[in-house]
């Protein structure tokens, strides 16, 4: 069920579990905990369940609807009677007395409230800064998504011109977050990743990223030119020119001492998925992926990279040195030639860098002294993983806690 930003510490069990984070792994960890008869506090810092997977248009090596299944399990989740969902809620720390843990969380109500909102269009009607949006504007499944309709803060001036437009008085600008302390018997981190930003671990200036139109990252790229988004002639970003020619960059701030020295395990796979939508959608477009080394572990992830070369997708095993705006025109692409050992720029209409996912931050994941508190990961913050890992990890941290929950009398863990 949906929790209302008022919660109480009277209103959860003593043997509630907090899952932070409601991607998939933390849905499943979530659902799994509750199908052992665990209550489960869900906490989203988004105004949704399904975190980055509902930024995707498809998933590999199936190209299914990325979008589907996961709001089937965000949707399992509004509907189990021991699952609580807080949306807009920031986890900002942890603490434990030895027995039990005490989430302090900031939960965020947003300006325009969902459940009473009629989407009737008067607020942007009247809004001059355009600051009402019928969707987030870096997700794919706009159609699909649940209706809502949020202020950008970033445009909004405070007019009011939208509160008085309003006949549901859903909209006021002035909500203020809600400070919760709360105590549960234990904690799962489902946290997931985040692209960099210019200054995070994950950010390599070298590969341009956030600097040109056309210098995309793979999520950009995703929300951009999705398959959902199919359109006749591919065109740029920056000036509407058709694309001819396009770069995927992988291991972009990944496996490098200066940044993230993980390989992030996705990108490879992620990169071919998108190359192959280029190539089914205009078969005479130039793709090239430059790889470090080609991940494809899971099952039919090798025979989906293989297809991909068959389709005409140009594999080169080389890291590029530098992506930056060619004087030419378009993006130009530096890199050493693996046949020759010689230098190569190329250019390119539009170049997408993939690497550098950062596992986001474990609030409370330490104690005074910096040793880790002993709480259950799953998903992408604890390792690498893609979809279907998420999920079968999420499962494991519910397994996990029932173990150390329930354990037989005189049996050991």
């Amino acid at each position: 069920m949906l929790s209302s930003p008022h919660l109480s510490p009277e209103q959860l069990s003593p043997r509630t579990v907090l899952v932070v984070g409601g991607g998939v792994a933390g849905m499943q960890a979530a659902l799994s905990l509750a199908a052992l008869g665990t209550p489960v506090l869900l906490a989203e810092r988004n105004a949704h369940l399904g975190g980055q997977v509902m930024r995707l248009d498809k998933v590999y090596p199936t190209d299914h609807c990325a979008f589907c299944p996961t709001w089937s399990m965000a949707k399992a989740c509004y509907d189990a009677p021991n699952v609580r969902v807080l949306l807009h809620a920031d986890v900002t720390g942890l603490s434990t007395d030895g027995e039990r843990a005490f989430a302090a969380i900031e939960v965020r109500p947003p300006a325009i409230d969902p459940s009473a909102c009629l989407f009737c269009g008067k607020c942007e009607s009247v809004c001059g800064k355009k600051a009402l949006l019928r969707r987030d504007p870096r997700m794919t499944w706009d159609p699909a998504l649940p209706p809502s309709v949020r202020v950008d803060e970033t445009r909004c001036d405070g007019c009011g011109a939208c509160v008085r437009a309003c006949p549901a008085q859903a909209i006021d600008l002035r909500r203020e977050p809600i400070s919760l302390t709360l105590p549960v018997a234990d904690v799962v981190y489902a946290t997931g990743f985040e692209e960099p930003a210019p200054g995070d671990p994950g950010y390599a200036e070298e590969f341009g990223a956030h600097t040109h139109p056309d210098v995309f990252t793979a999520m950009e790229f995703e929300a951009w030119h999705g398959e959902s988004r199919a359109q006749d002639v591919l065109r740029t970003r920056s000036d509407g020119r058709p694309v001819r020619r396009v770069a995927f960059v992988q291991c972009a701030g990944a496996r490098d001492a200066r940044h993230l020295s993980y390989c992030a395990a996705v990108c490879c796979m992620h990169a071919m998925k998108q190359a192959r939508w280029l190539k089914r959608r205009q078969p005479e477009l130039e793709v090239t992926l430059f790889y470090t080394d080609l991940r494809a572990p899971g099952a039919q992830q090798e025979t989906y990279m293989r297809a991909g070369q068959r389709e005409g997708v140009r594999l080169v095993r080389s890291r590029p040195g530098l992506i930056k705006e060619s004087p030419l025109g378009g993006v130009g692409v530096r890199y050493e030639d693996p046949a020759t050992g010689k230098g190569v720029g190329e250019r390119f209409d539009a170049v997408v860098v993939n690497g550098g996912l950062a596992q986001c931050r474990l609030p409370g994941a330490s104690d005074e002294t910096g040793s880790p508190r002993p709480f259950a990961r799953c998903g992408f913050c604890d390792e690498p993983v893609d979809v279907a890992g998420a999920a079968i990890q999420g499962v494991a941290a519910a397994a996990k806690l029932a173990l150390k929950h329930h354990r037989p009398e005189g049996g050991a863990a």
